[in-house]
């Protein structure tokens, strides 16, 4: 804590009892007039003069420091600068005194080297290499370790981040699946005392992956030098208005004989205890930081889930026990709640739409303890598999094509019904097991729980994304050459690959990435919806599949935008039919229209060539 905060908290407490303790008929306006300065000048300190944004757009470059790591860093950076050579993405190395020749080694993998002459610590080779490329012209680093656990492939994801929030720190989300023990309780750990210091939820307070927007960065005035500093800038940044995205990264964890790592359990551990300690002590000596600052506005949708973890178990657990209708009660009167307490913006263009004569109020009430219902159906589902319903079919013909001729298909839903409970009774197994669904990343999803109670029998592959990571295109792409099916939400904005459609009556602007990846694959788009309707009946349905091939004749922008529109009047068929299982609570209607569609080059698939 900097000394002058010292002394002006401290003034404002000897003030605050020097002022109860004199009399009331006392001269207390010098006090008062003492008192209102000290708060005027607290509250003023909120203001941090941050720089004003980079004239040019974000110039990131790839930071790995390193000591002693000549087993590993040789093969890191010859795969970093491999990767980010095509996107002009320098590699920056800062050798910590290392006595092994690792700097000498990233050298000649093509690395930019700067040299510590003698181990100074983690946090100090970050700080010292984010000088450096401030010092080069570069407004960003994207940091990684030398210890190969981290896969530079990733790189490419955070730089579109970057693209997307420039003034906002990546922070990368590890699959601890696979990690010991004490790696996924310690990154818990560190979790809650983040949250504690700040109010805000980080998803992996301990990856070292990460993008950080160097000139803030370099402006928190950061005291650590060593692996507390990746908890202390997280912190501070959080508390100087500056937003913690997650964002998904891969993870490998060599055999333990295999590993080379710096980090001292015992003294690096303490370090960490200790700057927690003066953090959160920090906290409740300086007003400030009593109330969490929100960060950088989110402009598109954040998919971090409301509610809190213990109450999806304490449902869960209601399932298991009681069975799924009197679970199902029990979150109807909770989803009660949001009726007066949820943002209503989220749902005003839906409801002016389609339920414009019913009051607002009992629509959200229905749409909310629908939707509650929706969840406890899915965890039932997840649990005991498709013979917890009965299935009313339209349609489903082709589902069945599309599962048995493995040539691969897209199935498309919305955030209308419950496509989750879709899979009736039937030769499931075989289809679940080429059954592939994109699932979006967030800091707090407690949809994880459903995911992690199902039964491997019914389990699909999840490939997880995250806002502007198009890198996972490439992933899906290669699946469905590979004869995958692959079920994604085709209503909700995940980057700046959209086009804009007539939905409901109103333009709004759906994502144009499923088109693409279809027309590349050349694989058929099936429109999918599964609506409840009365007891335990869900109607299954399915569009005829739409082949979507480009016709080199036409405007590329003009073929996606028919396909999106025959989408999304699909869409508005089914909603009208159903009109209270409507679940998207972002407002589609709200949004700036755009640009139809963006060039190639920006879609992240301009390597691939467009065949007709």
């Amino acid at each position: 804590m900097r000394l002058d905060r010292i002394l002006v908290t401290a003034l404002a407490a000897l003030v605050a009892v020097n002022w109860l303790r004199a009399p009331v008929h006392g001269p207390t306006w010098p006090i008062a007039l003492a008192l209102s300065a000290a708060v005027a000048f607290l509250l003023l300190a909120r203001r941090v003069p941050w720089p004003a944004p980079h004239p040019t757009p974000p110039r990131p470059a790839v930071l790995i420091p390193t000591f002693n790591n000549h087993r590993s860093i040789g093969d890191v950076v010859t795969r970093a600068v491999a990767v980010n050579a095509r996107n002009g993405i320098p590699v920056y190395v800062l050798d910590d005194g290392s006595t092994d020749g690792s700097g000498a080694l990233a050298e000649d993998a093509g690395a930019i080297v700067i040299v510590h002459p003698e181990n100074r610590g983690k946090g100090a080779a970050l700080l010292t290499g984010m000088k450096a490329l401030a010092r080069a012209g570069y407004t960003h680093a994207i940091c990684l370790d030398a210890d190969g656990q981290h896969h530079p492939e990733d790189v490419p994801a955070f730089a579109a981040a970057i693209g997307a929030d420039p003034w906002a720190i990546f922070a990368g989300v590890r699959d601890l699946s696979t990690a010991p023990g004490i790696s996924r309780f310690g990154r818990r750990f560190s979790n809650f005392w983040i949250w504690v210091e700040t109010g805000w939820r980080v998803a992996d307070s301990q990856c070292g992956f990460r993008s950080y927007p160097i000139a803030r960065i370099l402006a928190l005035d950061l005291g650590s030098s060593r692996y507390d500093l990746e908890v202390e800038v997280l912190t501070r940044a959080l508390w100087s208005g500056v937003a913690v995205r997650d964002l998904p990264c891969q993870v490998t964890y060599p055999p333990k004989a295999e590993r080379v790592s710096s980090f001292r359990p015992l003294v690096d551990n303490t370090r960490i205890t200790w700057v927690n300690i003066k953090l959160i002590a920090e906290r409740i000596l300086w007003p400030p930081y009593w109330l969490p600052r929100p960060g950088r506005p989110i402009t598109r949708w954040d998919p971090t889930s409301r509610g809190f973890a213990l109450g999806w178990r304490l449902v869960l657990a209601l399932v298991r026990v009681l069975g799924r209708k009197p679970a199902a009660w029990f979150a109807r009167a909770v989803s009660l709640w949001y009726v007066p307490f949820a943002p209503r913006a989220g749902l005003a263009g839906y409801l002016a739409r389609v339920l414009p004569n019913e009051p607002p109020w009992r629509a959200r009430a229905q749409l909310y303890g629908n939707f509650a219902e929706a969840l406890v159906d899915r965890m039932a589902w997840a649990m005991r598999g498709p013979s917890t319903f009965r299935y009313e079919r339209e349609g489903a013909e082709a589902l069945v094509e599309a599962f048995g001729n493995r040539q691969g298909a897209i199935l498309l839903s919305s955030h209308a019904g419950n496509i989750e409970c879709a899979a009736g009774p039937g030769r499931n197994e075989e289809r679940v097991k080429i059954l592939n669904i994109l699932r979006f990343a967030a800091a707090v999803d407690h949809g994880q729980a459903v995911m992690a109670s199902m039964d491997p029998l019914w389990r699909p592959n999840i490939i997880a994304v995250n806002r502007a990571e198009g890198y996972s295109a490439l992933t899906v792409l290669r699946l469905l050459r590979e004869g995958g099916v692959v079920a994604m939400h085709g209503d909700r904005l995940i980057d700046d690959r959209v086009v804009t459609v007539d939905l409901l009556g109103a333009p709004c602007r759906v994502p144009a990435g499923p088109w693409l990846l279809a027309a590349l694959a050349r694989v058929p788009v099936i429109v999918v919806g599964c609506f409840k309707e009365d007891g335990d009946t869900y109607r299954l349905l399915a569009a005829p599949p739409m082949v979507c091939r480009f016709d080199r004749k036409r405007s590329r922008d003009e073929q996606i935008q028919e396909w999106a529109q025959a989408y999304a009047d699909q869409v508005g068929a089914w909603v009208q039919r159903w009109p209270h299982q409507w679940y998207n609570f972002h407002d589609l209607w709200s949004q700036e229209a755009g640009p139809a569609v963006p060039s190639r080059s920006q879609s992240g698939l301009a390597e691939e060539p467009i065949v007709t």
